[in-house]
């Protein structure tokens, strides 16, 4: 629809031109076009300005209808000039006028098309108009497509031109937006998401010294892998700061509306002249040391909750190319901010940790396997979801005597109905369809294992759904996973709850303690720092005894009411660490 709209335009142009001008008209008018769209390109984002601070609903139009209202008054000016300075017709003989009206018409064209287009990408329209220039579900800001005859890009381009050349003056249009019509597509590429493309008030922060640095020589990906280089780029860190009082319009955004402008070293000393080159994020940092990778249409959502301050920072990667240095950072449509120049990796500051809250889980989320180990985690569960998929049915403390065994190591001890400490072995025998019944009407409102079971208080108690580990060897203590959190801190195990078959018996291991060192001398050990610093239990004997495992729960605690974030577990044997499938943490409030 765009090159129809292209060859539309240039073909009635050239025929106007034509039929109803002269060569001299119609020079005359493509020089007007010419200066109006220099005037409209130079103060438009000056003008929007206005708009937004005046006219809050107006935001996302503002800097197309600023460019068409600039370029439509500077045309009906210059053109009034010019209809009083061309009274006296010229004429250059019949075919000069012909051939000089039909090229001139062609060219004004070709320039009226691709400023249209231009608008249009400006706007606050869907993804797909005027034209879709870059792919829908995976853009690459090095493959755009372009419409015929390339119009938008040639009227953009030859403008990059005179602002980089003796037109340039303080601030050049070729360093503030280089590639223009790739910052105005890419920056709407999520519309159809309600993501906005501007903002009503300034929106992103750089810190004034300490703003950039090299990333770590042993930066890892999501998936705990090494980064891949690239050649001729260096991997940059670059900090970023969201306001929260602009989260209204800021707080969602795609990292297709982030962009890091640099120029070569021998020319960044003013960022503003001179001629810059995109460079938009990977990623950005998750911890010290791992990276996590996105697509410029990934969406991050940032909520309240996700300050704990007037500005969020956030560590964004890039790839600079080695001869460029970074000194600008633009945001959405209408927000810009100097970066001081880069410091060496000695000088970095600490890492910031970022996580979306909306990214993470809650209640149960799938792991990624990692085979090489002897138990890992399958499903992290708290809440509602916690141990959902056990099928051990005890609903109250006479069940759980009747089923628990004289050669238990330690029988379960209750306080107020809710276990304490227990290390036991269940033989659950199959009731009969009558006992079911009556049992459940009975007992309908309680809620069974996860009710019974007594965190200590202010932790929230969590389970870690494994794969069935092999026979024929107790597991120690130490060798259960443990979950890692955001800022590093270890969580080891407080109990297990297992089941295999013995002598063709299914046979149930349950080991649990919420009780401190101090209640019990070998229960839990807390650390200064709230995590369970010991173990529990000593060994899982069951898979010592057992043919096969059918299932196998880890319990940890963790402490709630400081929205704690688990982002990876650690299977005890192995390097590799295991995130989420489909999260990108897991958060316990």
């Amino acid at each position: 629809m765009a090159g129809l709209l292209v060859l539309l335009v240039i073909l009635g142009c050239a025929a106007q031109q034509y039929l109803k001008g002269t060569f001299v008209k119609s020079f005359t008018t493509v020089i007007i076009t010419i200066c109006a769209a220099i005037v409209a390109f130079s103060y438009f984002e000056i003008l929007a300005d206005v708009f937004v601070s005046r006219y809050p609903a107006f935001v996302p139009w503002a800097q197309p209808l600023s460019f068409v209202l600039l370029f439509v008054l500077a045309f009906a000016i210059l053109q009034t000039i010019s209809s009083r300075l061309t009274r006296q017709p010229i004429n250059f003989g019949l075919w000069p006028e012909r051939i000089g009206r039909i090229v001139c018409g062609i060219f004004l064209g070709l320039i009226l098309s691709g400023l249209l287009l231009t608008v249009l990408a400006m706007a606050p329209l869907a993804n797909k108009y005027p034209y879709q220039r870059f792919d829908a579900t995976n853009p690459d800001a090095q493959k755009p497509n372009k419409v015929l005859l390339n119009a938008d890009g040639f009227a953009t381009g030859w403008f990059n031109i005179v602002s980089n050349g003796s037109f340039s003056g303080k601030r050049s249009f070729a360093a503030l937006h280089p590639a223009f019509l790739d910052q105005v597509f890419l920056n709407r590429h999520n519309i159809a998401d309600d993501i906005s493309i501007a903002t009503s008030s300034e929106a992103i922060e750089i810190p004034t010294k300490k703003a950039a640095w090299p990333a770590p020589q042993d930066i890892k990906d999501s998936k705990g892998k090494p980064v891949s280089p690239k050649s001729g780029h260096n991997l940059t860190i670059v900090r970023v700061g969201i306001k929260k009082k602009a989260v209204k319009d800021a707080g969602t955004f795609t990292l297709s509306q982030l962009r890091l402008i640099c120029k070569q070293k021998n020319y960044a000393e003013n960022p503003l002249t001179g001629k810059g080159k995109n460079i938009y994020p990977v990623g950005y940092l998750k911890t010290a040391n791992q990276l996590q990778e996105k697509r410029l249409n990934d969406q991050i959502k940032l909520e309240r909750s996700d300050f704990d301050g007037k500005v969020k920072w956030i560590d964004f990667v890039f790839y600079v190319p080695k001869d460029y240095l970074p000194v600008l950072v633009e945001f959405k449509q209408n927000n810009i901010a100097e970066v001081p120049p880069p410091v060496t990796a000695e000088q970095a500051p600490p890492a910031v940790f970022f996580i979306q809250l909306s990214k993470c889980a809650t209640d149960i989320a799938e792991l990624e396997a990692i085979s090489s180990a002897k138990v890992y985690g399958i499903e992290l569960a708290a809440g509602p979801e916690l141990l959902a998929g056990l099928r051990l049915k005890i609903n109250d403390i006479n069940q759980w005597q009747s089923a628990q065994t004289a050669d238990s190591i330690k029988p379960a001890q209750f306080e107020d109905g809710k276990i304490n400490y227990v290390r036991a072995k269940l033989k659950i025998e199959e009731s009969t369809q009558e006992d079911a019944e009556s049992r459940r009407k009975s007992q309908e409102k309680r809620e069974g294992i996860p009710a019974m079971l007594k965190p200590l208080s202010g932790y929230r108690l969590l389970s870690l759904k494994c794969n069935n580990p092999p026979t024929g060897v107790a597991i120690k203590a130490e060798q259960l996973p443990v979950l890692v959190e955001l800022s590093g801190l270890i969580h080891r195990p407080v109990g297990i709850i297992a089941a295999g078959k013995v002598n063709d018996q299914v046979v149930y291991e349950v080991d649990y303690c919420s009780l401190t060192a101090e209640d019990i001398a070998d229960g839990l050990t807390i650390a200064e720092d709230g995590s369970v610093a010991k173990a529990f239990p000593d060994t899982v004997w069951l898979t010592e005894q057992a043919q096969n495992i059918s299932e196998f729960y880890v319990l940890y605690l963790v402490k709630s009411k400081r929205n704690a974030i688990i982002t990876l577990v650690q299977p005890a044997d192995s390097q590799m660490t295991a995130g989420f499938k489909e999260y990108e943490g897991f958060l316990i409030k």
